[in-house]
């Protein structure tokens, strides 16, 4: 055996491949969804049903394909099966957020499926069922929370993820899952061109606009005070010089710094009632919280 082979024998490689990143930065996005369009349904209660709706769909198509990709990438498909129903290894992250995938899935199904029957009925049996909505929109908000940390003990078990361990990624993957799902309905609701009333727009767009804004400077102000925090130590010295001059800086600076919050920004700030650009602004903030969390799975690996 030479000695290049010892040393790729004796690397450790990285467990998880590029269908976990992916898992990781989608799996985001439906949790994010829930937690934004429940309080924008509760502000507009003549809207409620709509938004409740068209995000109780998207946020279910959302996780149907994220739950594909972990089926996949666990390699077993046909015994997945197991981590839903078996409760022998409660500290196993990936059995915990298998389990909250199915419950939100089943959650988000029922939702679906009672408010597709009050859309199309009238009478009183369907029309209470919005007590039970209620019921449900309180244990999918809870769900979605613990969608939207759950990254963060996941990759904070393995060594090929140190970013995730840090003080400040549980945070993060909850800024990032908001601001995804708040930027997913600015950009639906803007290229839909979505108006109420006569000659104005929603007001949905407009809070969707200044919640992007207000996640953006969330999102800056925690990754100053995570990189801060990683100036102490000699081994996140080095995550952080990984970060901003290693192989991945190009995307922090590019995608994260530049296109997901200065762009964002600037577009938002300054040009609100511009449709096109609102649309590139919360295409970019999208893009910018998707790098984020790709970010914490890939540095130091």
């Amino acid at each position: 055996m030479t000695a290049a082979h010892e040393a790729h024998v004796l690397t450790p490689q990285p467990p998880w491949g590029p269908l976990l990143a992916a898992y990781i930065v989608l799996v985001g996005l439906p949790g994010g969804l829930t937690l934004v369009t429940w309080p924008l349904a509760r502000r507009h209660s003549h809207l409620s049903a709509g938004i409740d709706r068209y995000g109780a769909w998207a946020a279910l198509t959302t996780l149907l394909l994220v739950s594909v990709l972990l089926v996949v990438d666990l390699g077993r498909p046909e015994r997945f099966h197991l981590m839903i129903t078996r409760f022998d290894n409660p500290a196993s992250p990936i059995a915990v957020g298998a389990k909250l995938i199915a419950i939100k899935t089943f959650l988000l199904s029922v939702l679906v499926y009672g408010l597709e029957r009050r859309r199309r009925s009238a009478d009183t049996a369907v029309v209470t069922s919005g007590r039970i909505t209620s019921l449900l929109s309180g244990a999918l908000l809870l769900t979605s929370f613990a969608l939207a940390v759950y990254p963060a003990a996941l990759l904070s078990r393995s060594w090929a993820s140190p970013l995730a361990g840090t003080s400040g990624s549980a945070l993060i993957f909850v800024i990032t899952a908001l601001l995804m799902g708040a930027a997913a309905v600015l950009l639906v609701t803007s290229l839909l061109d979505v108006r109420e009333g006569e000659g104005g727009h929603t007001p949905t767009l407009h809070l969707c606009r200044r919640a992007v804004l207000a996640l953006l400077g969330a999102l800056g102000v925690t990754l100053s005070f995570e990189m801060l925090s990683l100036a102490g130590r000699p081994p996140d010295r080095l995550l952080l010089a990984a970060l901003l001059t290693g192989n991945l800086a190009t995307v922090f600076w590019g995608l994260v710094v530049v296109v997901g919050i200065a762009v964002p920004a600037t577009a938002l700030l300054l040009f609100p009632g511009r449709r096109m650009i609102v649309v590139t602004g919360a295409a970019a903030a999208l893009t910018g919280a998707a790098a984020t969390r790709y970010l914490l799975f890939a540095v130091g690996q």
